[in-house]
């Protein structure tokens, strides 16, 4: 509902206003309340923080400007609209001046009310959609700090969240790859599901690369998510869904993110939609990695034995695949297993409470099984490889590592974070002081200066545009490269081309 308040100390104006309004909302979205003077109307603006009031100037008690001033001095998102007499016209330009949204003339005519609603309701409902897209908004922030919290309490809040959901599920979200922008993605549901989607959805973007919405139970629910994931596709956005079961306790929104979540692990099986309701009916197998094989693990990482570790991973997933689809807290566990092997191997007076903490993005970081053995396969290789070097060497090899995987990969979007998490299987933080130490500056200035080289031999000899430019040297943001390319060289690319072509020139 849409809260309008009228405040207006003529009797009949105020009822003829009240009902040219009704006249305009076809559809039933206005609630609107009434007062017959500024003081009255103060006090039913703080009680209801209505979106829209609309008051005359000339009243008893309080006029229209002062109830204007203290509005803004609480709220400067309401909007005011001011109702004035031709005589009181200079006063309605001084309520512009002050904030106010619009002013109307008495009387008021249909076609200028319906013009001004028209302008509310769009610019209504643009500040909602900024909301909920930013997370502003405090249903989205109940939702957020539910998940975040293990027990939450904001009475306001959670009444807040009662009126928009009698009823939820959650749905979390993540793309294979790359993500389309928040906006795209979410007029793509708008799209799909029509102007309801902006009261009945919240949108979050939580931990793990994965988004998050919040929705009314429907029937028509596993439709319109199909319908988006084939929609996502065509555009080169391959992306899979997890759908916890509907729920009405605000209570439980933290666990049906989780249970949403636990669904989105089986993505792993290929990209779709995994609805909680259904994985819990299905009996699935289940696999253990069992003693004996963590006993082969541990010694084959203390020897350094390369062939024998490839050996055991390709096992465990021979036995995997073996069995079908298995569940997916089963793949979970392995992966956390076999993951805190790495690192005590590695670092060998690690806790394996700290251990596990390093595994926290589990097996939602993989998009399939093979994917998950290419992972463990590679790390197994790299261990193997640094525990055969004595300690100078197997500093120095990291470091190398580091600087020739920069060298090659600089044109893609590379981070050490990436690198600690998916080449080397290290500590990010070590892995900063250990290059920072041999190289004598960090590795994201090492990878920029690699960047900036590569950019200015393309500004100088190619005729590609600023944009491709940033693109063949790493940068999806194109503003962001031109503000690196000004830190490095003093000036912007198009600067600097044409100055090197003028340089060029006066040598001739």
């Amino acid at each position: 509902m849409v809260k309008i308040l009228v405040v207006e100390d003529e009797l009949y104006a105020r009822e003829s206003l009240i009902k040219q309004i009704r006249e305009y909302d076809t559809r039933g979205q206005f609630r609107i309340w009434q007062a017959s003077n500024g003081e009255e109307g103060e006090a039913l603006f703080k009680e209801h923080r209505p979106e829209l009031v609309m008051t005359d100037i000339r009243m008893p008690k309080m006029d229209g400007l002062k109830l204007l001033e203290n509005i803004r001095e609480e709220d400067t998102r309401t909007q005011v609209v001011i109702i004035s007499a031709y005589s009181d016209f200079e006063y309605a330009r001084q309520a512009l001046t002050h904030g106010a949204s619009d002013y109307l003339l008495k009387p008021i005519e249909n076609e200028a009310l319906g013009q001004c609603l028209d302008k509310f309701m769009q610019k209504n409902r643009n500040e909602k959609k900024e909301a909920l897209i930013t997370g502003q908004d405090i249903v989205t922030q109940f939702i957020a700090n539910s998940i975040r919290k293990e027990r939450y309490s904001g009475f306001v809040e959670e009444s807040m969240f009662r009126k928009v959901y009698y009823a939820y599920q959650i749905t979390t979200v993540r793309f294979k790859d790359k993500k389309p922008e928040r906006q795209d993605f979410l007029a793509e549901i708008e799209g799909i599901y029509g102007s309801a989607f902006w009261s009945q959805f919240r949108f979050l973007e939580m931990d793990f690369d994965i988004w998050t919405l919040v929705t009314v139970p429907d029937q028509r629910n596993s439709f319109f998510w199909r319908k988006l994931c084939k929609l996502m596709s065509e555009k080169g956005y391959p992306v899979s869904m997890g759908v916890s079961e509907a729920y009405t306790e605000a209570g439980k929104v933290r666990g049906a993110f989780r249970e949403a979540r636990e669904a989105l692990k089986y993505k792993i099986y290929g990209e779709g939609i995994f609805f909680a309701e259904k994985i819990k009916k299905e009996s699935l197998p289940v696999y253990y990695i069992s003693k004996a094989m963590e006993n082969a693990f541990q010694e084959a990482l203390q020897n350094g034995n390369e062939k024998g570790l490839e050996t055991l991973i390709r096992t465990l997933f021979y036995e995997i695949e073996e069995l079908g689809m298995v569940k997916a807290e089963c793949l979970e566990m392995l992966y956390s297993k076999v993951t805190i092997l790495f690192y005590q191997a590695i670092e060998e007076n690690l806790q394996e409470e700290e251990a596990i903490e390093r595994t926290h993005a589990g097996i939602l970081r993989f998009s399939s099984l093979d994917d998950m053995e290419r992972f463990l396969l590679n790390i197994s290789r790299n261990i193997c490889r640094m525990k055969g070097k004595p300690e100078g060497g197997n500093r120095k090899e990291i470091v190398d590592v580091l600087t020739d995987y920069a060298l090659e990969y600089y044109n893609q979007d590379i981070s050490l974070k990436e690198l600690a998490e998916r080449v080397l299987f290290m500590n990010q933080d070590y892995l900063s002081h250990l290059f920072a130490e041999k190289k004598g500056i960090s590795f994201s200035v090492f990878l920029r200066q690699i960047r900036m080289e590569h950019a200015r031999e393309l500004l100088e000899r190619e005729n590609f545009s600023v944009t491709e430019v940033a693109l063949m040297t790493g940068y999806n943001d194109t503003s962001q490269f031109i503000r690196f390319f000004k830190q490095e060289t003093g000036m912007t690319p198009k600067k600097y081309r044409t100055y090197v072509r003028e340089q060029r020139e006066e040598n001739f």
